[in-house]
């Protein structure tokens, strides 16, 4: 009986270890593809951080021209003589600019967060998975 249990106990232990060792396998990453993907997202991070930056740039810029177009209209609808919208005359430019700058400036702080992030997607992109 202690001969059954013995080969019964050493052969499910054989099993186990073999239905575990490809899936280690398969989620061990290798030495080599750890150094190509290092140097991958070393060299890649820059030109990733350059199109986050002219993304900014533009939304901050399709902003600003929507600050202007917007005083525009109030200065002619005031010039006609719309007197009532004198106070958005006024406070339109400071609070438009001001969400503006403030859009801005979170987005400039997001850039290196989101270029890191496509930094990580990357590797898993190129191995297909």
């Amino acid at each position: 009986m202690k001969r059954v249990s013995l080969v019964l106990t050493v052969s499910i232990l054989i099993m186990s270890v073999m239905f575990s060792s490809p899936s280690y396998a398969a989620e061990k990453e290798g030495f080599g593809t750890k150094i190509k993907n290092f140097w991958i997202n070393l060299l890649s991070y820059p030109a990733r951080v350059t199109e986050e930056s002219a993304s900014v740039l533009a939304d901050t810029t399709k902003n600003g021209v929507g600050v202007v177009t917007n005083e525009i209209k109030r200065v002619a609808e005031v010039a006609t003589g719309d007197v009532a919208k004198t106070k958005e005359l006024i406070t339109e430019p400071i609070t438009g600019t001001t969400e503006t700058v403030v859009k801005a400036a979170e987005d400039v702080m997001k850039i290196p967060s989101e270029a890191a992030k496509e930094d990580t997607a990357a590797p898993a992109a190129e191995t297909g998975q």
